[in-house]
């Protein structure tokens, strides 16, 4: 399956969250702590999530291995178009041990706040990343990733975004890794 998302900075929460219950089904709060893996291998870069999610009702852990690509619009949007490779894990320790033992370092941890929702065939993620902020994130699940599918689906994205109250000039093309990476640079 093909995860094809777009972010965007948000800079009014409770507006936000006003302007998406108008239209979107609320399914719940969840904090998801991530644990990102890499292995160098000459050029060649490997890397994994471990994230574990965790609500009122349950917590879960889950792998997730993404083939990460990012594809621009007519209008020069970037939007991500992920093949994403996830299962959940009855106890992560045996893979953390495994990564460790054949040479993966942990490369970055991520904490996410996220209110849910959905509308029609798309997945709204409302995020504070700390120190980042706020962010909606938009993803639709494709089980193709052709020009025509990605471009439909860039159109929705960026409807949906609009119906939330957030102008396209907010969206964030960077990776929350990368801007992660900055903002401890920046601190340092």
């Amino acid at each position: 399956m093909y995860e094809i998302e777009l972010k965007a900075h948000v800079d009014d929460r409770d507006a936000t969250i006003a302007k998406i219950n108008t239209f979107a089904s609320f399914c719940g709060k969840v904090q998801k702590s991530d644990t990102y893996y890499k292995l160098i291998q000459g050029e060649r870069k490997i890397s994994a999530r471990i994230r574990t999610e965790s609500s009122d009702s349950a917590t879960k852990t889950l792998l997730t291995y993404k083939r990460k690509e990012l594809r621009i619009d007519e209008n020069g949007t970037k939007t991500e178009v992920n093949d994403e490779k996830e299962c959940e894990l009855s106890d992560p320790e045996p893979l953390i041990t495994l990564f460790t033992d054949i040479g993966f370092e942990i490369s970055l941890k991520k904490e996410k706040s996220v209110m849910g929702w959905t509308y029609k065939d798309a997945h709204l993620e409302l995020c504070n990343v700390p120190p980042l902020g706020d962010f909606l994130e938009i993803e639709i699940i494709s089980p193709a990733n052709d020009s025509q599918t990605v471009k439909a689906c860039q159109q929705e994205l960026q409807d949906i975004l609009a119906k939330s109250g957030i102008a396209k000039e907010k969206i964030e093309e960077r990776y929350y890794s990368d801007m992660l990476r900055e903002a401890a640079k920046e601190k340092n």
